[in-house]
């Protein structure tokens, strides 16, 4: 059941029924009733019909300036209800509700002004004021008005069959009466009884088509039977009668949000902004348009600032804390989504993300805690389920996690919820040796990721042309790759950059060596990323702009380097651990700068790779958005290791290698030479799992549940168990696997 002001609750729009206004412009009319404005008029009220049916024709004509200035002197001097009643509706079509509320508010003792104050307040949320109002034009028992008018003092007290009964007397003396269908509607969809209410406000607005409040009603019903863009036309059309209507088009915002239209949705609440700046709720929402259209700091700003005006918004304080959780910033987040749910302790959403908070830090007591605690709300939530299922499965209860899957319906989640539902279904299966099902599965989480907002605004292509700029440059002799050396600038002795390909134990080896008292590692960071784009600015761009560097300008590329890195918090005295795998491809950039850095490359069986890549719920960037497919994902990983053949060929910095699956089966002996390589000592301490963790923090990427456990082999030659998914791409592949020793036997 929804709360009472979940809907609106207008009245009809009153229509002058007089033949000598006919072809002027009309505002809308009285349905069910015999007579216009003067019937229910006090007879004492003078009026001047023929200077209102001249503001009516110059309104018309477009002058509404004209119509309003003579519409409000009739008002004004003469007290003429009928010329008030007209200005409100003037000022109504023209977007100016406020000045609507102003007129009728002095004309609140008339019945009809009334009823027009009464039904805009109600139609945005205002209801003491519209019950205040209702008692200053009390109307004579058993007719149409005073029935509907005692329905919606009924709703206000929340006895919705009450109100149902009342509405239901009224449409039996006036069956046409727009306001009592839809009051009728309002009621019914409270008591839950939604293909009713639908009826009745679809009879609202056959009876008086301009009625914005009933048409906002509408598409709040037919929002709730998930009929989502009937729902959004429903609300447009409540905004072309009264376009300042606050609910529709806050509504029309919260609907297109709901239908993944990000900007649309942005519109509608930045026009309330720009109206009042500081509506709390359409900040909030702003913020939610912008945080999945990946802008999170402008969103952030927005909770923020939503939360600086109302510190008790449940809402900004639940969306802030998903935000910090998506910003890797733990205990920041649980304490947002603490606040939340002291806020409102039965928001399911809230707990499931913040068992989601711990479960990506690793804490899974915590984690198991907020799951319990959702699931006595609201046991068939289906992201506490997803949530306790991911546990489950981190437990090594896969029986349990599967079967608490399979109760679940992934058709009656939201699309963000449903791809998450696969990914651990996917996985879940997987460990299950259930290899087919586990793939479909795979395979419908990255086609709802294919589809997502923040995919549909990156250009997937992009990764590919700047590989290929990088190897075009390569073929011209890599102008400039060797210009550092004898500048005597910054030459990056104290860095290692971590590269290879993603899902190739980077991760791990990283937490080994980041447990190192020698090492401070940068997990994952754009570090190296505002160098290329200066470069990119450059004449010849990217990396073709290498050449004709001075001294001085490499060394302002040293220092803009130096500065991000000592942002993400790398100190002096230590050696850095500069990890991103995908940098593989900025191997002639690292050269051209520091010269004497090392290059630590993870290699691990190139179908294991791709396999591994394809199965991963990734956030969004140019590059990921090219694992949806096995596909896409072979073509990366060719282009990257075919790009890396020809750096190879170009370096003269140091380059180590580690290979996965020895790290795995021996990783003493392979860290151990590893730390050879970087010039430490080596601590055989650094390969228990609680010495990795215990001050590392949040593992940033898709490997933290591994890293967090002791190292492990299940994961060694998986791809065997679905050679038949990969048997199409094994030609592409087999080239350099047979180039790093590995075999597809």
């Amino acid at each position: 059941m929804l709360p009472a002001e979940a809907l609106s609750s207008p009245g009809h729009h009153l229509r002058e029924q007089r033949p000598a206004l006919a072809g002027l412009f009309l505002w809308p009319a009285p349905n069910g009733l015999q007579s216009g404005p003067q019937a229910a008029r006090n007879p004492q009220m003078p009026t001047d019909p023929k200077r209102i049916e001249h503001a009516l024709a110059l309104a018309a004509d477009g002058r509404t300036g004209e119509a309003e200035a003579l519409l409000a002197q009739l008002a004004g001097a003469d007290r003429d209800a009928t010329a008030a009643w007209h200005l409100a509706w003037l000022r109504l079509r023209g977007g100016d509700a406020d000045g609507a509320l102003a007129i009728l508010s002095e004309f609140a003792d008339d019945p009809l002004c009334n009823e027009r104050l009464r039904e805009q307040l109600l139609g945005e949320r205002r209801n003491a004021e519209a019950a205040a109002a209702m008692a200053r034009a009390p109307g004579p028992a058993g007719e149409p008005r005073s029935l509907v008018a005692a329905a919606i003092a009924r709703h206000l007290a929340r006895d919705f069959a009450g109100a149902v009964d009342l509405c239901r007397q009224a449409l039996a003396v006036a069956p046409a009466h727009a306001p009592a269908h839809n009051h009728l509607g309002r009621a019914l969809h409270n008591l839950g009884q939604v293909p009713g209410a639908l009826s009745a406000f679809e009879a609202a607005v056959r009876a008086n088509p301009d009625y914005p409040e009933a048409w906002h009603n509408l598409g709040h019903a037919l929002r709730a039977r998930g009929e989502l863009e009937p729902a959004c036309q429903a609300f447009e059309q409540a905004l072309r009668i009264s376009p300042g209507y606050r609910s529709a088009r806050l509504n029309l915002g919260i609907t297109r949000f709901s239908l993944d239209q990000p900007g649309p949705a942005l519109a509608c609440f930045d026009a309330l902004l720009a109206r009042d700046g500081d509506d709390v709720e359409a900040m909030v929402n702003a913020g939610l348009c912008l945080q999945l259209r990946g802008d999170l700091g402008q969103a952030r700003a927005r909770y923020e600032r939503a939360l600086s005006l109302a510190p008790e918004n449940q809402s900004a304080w639940y969306y802030l804390g998903v935000l910090l959780n998506e910003q890797s910033e733990p205990a920041e987040a649980v304490r947002a989504l603490r606040r939340a749910l002291a806020l409102r302790p039965d928001d399911a959403d809230a707990w499931a993300e913040l068992a989601g908070v711990h479960e990506l830090s690793s804490e899974l007591d915590q984690a198991g805690d907020a799951v319990k605690s959702g699931l006595q709300h609201a046991p068939g939530h289906p992201l506490l389920n997803i949530e306790a299922a991911r546990l489950e499965r981190r437990r090594g209860d896969l029986l349990g996690a599967e079967a608490r899957l399979r109760r679940l319906d992934p058709q009656r989640m939201p699309a963000r919820v449903r791809q998450q539902y696969f990914y651990e279904l996917g996985n879940v299966l997987d460990r299950n040796q259930q290899n087919d099902a586990a793939f479909r599965a795979f395979e419908q989480g990255n086609a709802l990721a294919a589809r997502s907002v923040r995919r549909e605004a990156v250009d997937g292509e992009a990764f590919f042309r700047e590989v290929a700029q990088v190897a075009d440059w390569l073929d011209a002799g890599a102008p400039g790759i060797e210009a550092g050396a004898g500048d005597g600038g910054d030459t990056g002795a104290d860095l290692c950059f971590l590269v290879g390909f993603p899902r190739s134990g980077t991760t791990l080896l990283d937490t080994i060596l980041d447990a190192h008292p020698g090492v401070r590692s940068v997990e994952e960071k754009p570090t190296l990323e505002p160098v290329v784009h200066a470069l990119r600015a450059l004449p010849g761009g990217y990396p073709s702009a290498l050449a004709g560097l001075d001294a001085g300008e490499r060394d302002r590329l040293r220092r803009l380097y130096r500065a991000a890195l000592a942002h993400h918090g790398a100190g002096d005295g230590t050696l850095v651990l500069d990890k991103l795998p995908l940098r593989t491809v900025h191997a002639g950039l690292v050269q051209a700068l520091f010269p004497k850095a090392r290059l630590l490359f993870s290699l691990r069986h190139p179908c294991d790779v791709v396999l591994s890549n394809f199965m991963q719920q990734y956030a969004v960037n140019e590059a990921f958005v090219n694992f949806y497919t096995l596909a896409d994902t072979v073509r990366t990983y060719d282009a990257v290791f075919g790009l890396w053949e020809k750096l190879r060929a170009r370096l003269s910095l140091p380059v180590g290698y580690v290979r996965y699956e020895n790290l795995v089966e021996a990783p003493g002996a392979e860290a151990e030479a590893a730390c050879r390589f970087l010039g430490i000592a080596w601590d055989p301490a650094t390969l228990e799992a609680d010495q990795r963790n215990r001050e590392r923090g949040r593992i940033r990427t898709n490997s933290y549940q591994q890293v967090a456990e002791p190292i492990y082999r299940r994961a060694l030659g998986r791809w065997q168990r679905y050679r038949g998914q990969l048997q199409p791409y094994l030609p592409t592949l087999a080239p350099h696997a047979a180039r790093w020793g590995y075999s597809l036997d």
